[in-house]
């Protein structure tokens, strides 16, 4: 069966980014015991510039059976700054039929491949897996996964079979709160006006840190830069009641400094400090 994708439509003055894969080049897992096997994440899409910039992975798969998964999110407005993640430990079937999934896709096989054989279908995501094994990181990148019957390659086919059962596991498994070591803060200047009915604006959280000196992240047409540092899992404390409108001041006490708009989420097993 086709899985149906249902896509949010957002106003016509969103900002929009394309699709930021970096093709990166991960290196193997120090120890395949307990380090990543698989990961799922969306590039892409018609969403909003702070909706790419950060997204997290789908679905965490480790080789000790960890898997890590978004978690529901309700319709309140403005929601939750810091997305919901969990976890759950997957049983030794659970793991044969991923491993066999894979198997039959070939990953292991793949170093770098992208499917866009599907045609007619705008402003969809590309879906992601990254394998990993003792020669390193296998990716394999799919326009439009499972939203049409069109003709595509045994790969994909195989890895949207895949991507339904890791679903039907995250609505059935027996999962509890995600606790991350290292959490992702990325900063850009905000230059657009608050929704006034929900005007939210706090003083700087990060004590001694100033976002002007973190490492650039991204750039976003000819001058929006975003910045990106790596903390520890304590932060989350000046995030736990912050929104998606929240801003905050700049730490700088110049009078023309900008407003910044923050993007805070747990890092998962296998994703690299700041890169997109």
């Amino acid at each position: 069966m086709t899985r149906l994708r249902i896509f949010a439509a957002f106003a016509a003055t969103a900002v929009v980014v394309a699709a930021c894969g970096s093709g990166d080049v991960l290196a193997p897992p120090d120890d395949n015991t307990d380090g990543p096997l698989i990961q799922i994440h969306s590039e892409g899409g018609f969403v909003p510039v702070e909706w790419n910039l950060g997204r997290g992975p789908t679905f965490t798969v480790t080789r000790d059976g960890e898997f890590i998964f978004q978690g529901v999110t309700t319709l309140e407005y403005p929601g939750r700054l810091v997305p919901p993640y969990m976890v759950a430990q997957l049983d030794q079937a659970e793991l044969d039929e991923i491993e066999r999934l894979l198997e039959e896709m070939g990953i292991a096989g793949i170093e770098d491949e992208h499917d866009d054989s599907v045609q007619n279908v705008a402003d969809a995501t590309t879906e992601v897996i990254r394998y990993w094994d003792d020669s390193g990181v296998h990716r394999y990148s799919v326009y439009a996964l499972g939203i049409t019957d069109q003709a595509t390659p045994e790969a994909t086919a195989v890895f949207a079979e895949l991507f339904d059962y890791l679903h039907q596991l995250s609505a059935s498994v027996d999962a509890v709160p995600y606790e991350p070591e290292r959490v992702r803060i990325v900063a850009g200047a905000s230059y657009e006006g608050q929704d006034p009915n929900f005007i939210d604006i706090r003083d700087w959280p990060l004590e001694g840190e100033n976002p002007d000196n973190w490492d650039l992240y991204t750039t976003v047409g000819e001058d929006q830069q975003w910045t990106c540092k790596v903390f520890d899992a304590s932060v989350l404390e000046d995030f736990e009641d912050a929104t998606q409108v929240t801003l905050w001041t700049h730490p700088s006490e110049s009078a023309d400094a900008q407003n910044f708009k923050l993007l805070v989420r747990p890092l998962h097993p296998g994703e690299e400090d700041c890169s997109i």
